[in-house]
């Protein structure tokens, strides 16, 4: 990794032999991410609804299970439209992701925007907030043993970490820029900040005028916590944790999901990372193939960092074991 000078030479991947594929794949299916997003909303309002209902501990626990599954996909979502990938219509883009997926998770489309470009363009130096943000946290520090690995497993579980993840996402949040702080030279201007507060308004309102507050607030913010602080947190350290870094290709992981991954932690292929860093405008349908057509050269499969599973990358940050030496 870099302290944000110049990068060496022969850094970059060349992307000129594959731009005729990527304005193929470069499309956005509007239809298609509509229904997405709705059914995450069906599903949601459905299990809270069910688990009200039944009003009982397992059911409450299995909504919130299911609930979390949801968030983690809105968060996701919300990743594709701040690249402008959620709707082909960036107006429509911005005001449905606000909507119905970044302010429901106490976020901003616009302010999680402008620090997600600069990582773009300054991925792993100090430039890029994320890496700045790894090198002060303890608990993004690797490779990790056994022990230490659990611990922070158990930590994030439980909460116990969880004003590292607050602090970070302070950036992204209308709450903690309501004053217009003008962070990374962006001006929050106050049409969006009333916007947030009449969707705050209207839909907390709605929530507290229920008489079933304390149930709907805890079925979606408490799986909401322990997604951000849990899951999340282990799709964000596959991405550039513990890579050389020596090339384009191998700063950033690609993790080749299991079907559990895509449940909890990786959904809409967002563990195709490296093809998204290299190709930003290839929206989450298309990234797949998008790796497929890579790894075929064996130059770039060669030098990619791709990673079977989310249990793999635990393994590649954690420290080899010790052999012992024959008596």
């Amino acid at each position: 990794m870099t302290d944000g000078k110049e990068r060496a030479p022969g850094y970059r991947y060349s992307r000129r032999g594959t731009l005729p594929l990527i304005r193929e794949l470069s499309v956005v299916d509007d239809r298609r991410n509509a229904l997405l997003l709705a059914f995450q909303w069906v599903v949601i309002v459905a299990a809270i609804i069910i688990a009200i209902r039944v009003h009982n501990v397992a059911v409450y626990l299995l909504a919130g299970l299911v609930v979390g599954t949801r968030i983690q996909c809105l968060a996701v979502m919300m990743h594709d439209a701040c690249h402008g990938l959620l709707f082909s219509n960036r107006r429509v883009n911005d005001l449905i992701a606000d909507i119905f997926v970044a302010y429901p998770l106490v976020l901003s489309i616009d302010l999680y925007r402008v620090a997600h470009m600069v990582h773009h363009r300054h991925t792993n130096t100090m430039q890029d907030y994320d890496y700045r943000v790894q090198r002060k946290d303890p608990d993004q520090h690797f490779p990790k043993n056994r022990k230490a690995m659990i611990t922070l497993f158990f930590r994030s579980l439980f909460g116990l970490n969880y004003y590292r993840v607050a602090r970070a996402a302070r950036v992204w949040s209308p709450i903690a820029n309501f004053h217009n702080p003008r962070r990374f030279g962006f001006d929050y201007r106050l049409g969006l900040r009333l916007r947030y507060v009449a969707w705050a308004v209207v839909v907390y309102g709605l929530i507290l005028w229920s008489p079933w507050r304390w149930q709907i607030l805890g079925l979606y913010m408490i799986p909401q916590f322990i997604w951000a602080n849990l899951f999340n947190r282990i799709r964000a350290m596959a991405e550039h944790v513990g890579v050389p870094d020596a090339v384009e290709l191998n700063g950033t992981r690609t993790v080749i999901p299991t079907l559990l991954d895509r449940l909890l932690i990786a959904p809409f292929n967002v563990s195709y990372h490296l093809e998204h860093h290299l190709f930003p405008s290839v929206p989450w349908t298309n990234l797949r193939r998008l790796h497929v057509h890579l790894m075929a050269d064996p130059d770039y499969a060669g030098q990619a960092h791709v990673t079977q599973g989310y249990w793999g990358v635990v393994k590649e940050l954690m420290p080899p074991p010790v052999e012992k030496e024959a008596a």
